[in-house]
């Protein structure tokens, strides 16, 4: 090949891979491109999957839901709420973390799982045998405490949402 010939077909390349194509070929995509939230009556988009954004956060905010324990689970927790409630209340005010967790800890509950703020220290304790004591310990008011099944994400304390 000449160089002229080489040229003209380089040419020819360059020019022809720029160029639209001559026909047009429909976008048939059964392919979802995005996520269209149900809005009453107004039409949704192609290429669209609808979505109830309501039960989209309802369903986000199930890792906050307890497990069910049985009727004579619940009885053996309930015989710990208050105990630990009298060692709560007995710590001096405001409770740090440190004393939440020494204060279970006398009670022969070592898995304790803590954090501070939101007006207290708030506690989630697994109960040997099962189940979960949880509450806070606020800076001033009563000590809240109850007992039930573990968070569906598998703690004892609710953690704080987003």
């Amino acid at each position: 090949m000449t160089a002229l010939a080489t040229a003209a077909v380089v040419l020819f390349a360059l020019v022809s891979c720029g160029m639209p194509p001559t026909t047009e070929q429909p976008n048939n995509s059964a392919t979802p491109t995005a996520a269209c939230p149900r809005a009453g009556t107004e039409p949704q988009h192609g290429n669209c999957v609808p979505y109830d954004g309501d039960a989209a956060m309802a369903q986000n905010e199930m890792y906050r839901q307890r497990g069910k324990v049985s009727p004579e689970m619940q009885a053996q927790l309930n015989q710990r709420v208050e105990p630990a409630r009298k060692a709560l209340e007995a710590l001096t005010r405001p409770a740090s973390e440190s004393q939440v967790k020494a204060a279970f800890q006398s009670m022969d509950l070592n898995e304790v799982q803590t954090d501070e703020g939101l007006g207290g220290v708030r506690f989630g304790v697994s109960v040997p045998g099962g189940g979960c004591l949880y509450g806070i310990v606020p800076t001033k008011e009563k000590v809240t405490i109850q007992a039930g099944g573990s968070t569906l994400d598998g703690g004892c304390l609710e953690m704080v949402g987003h």
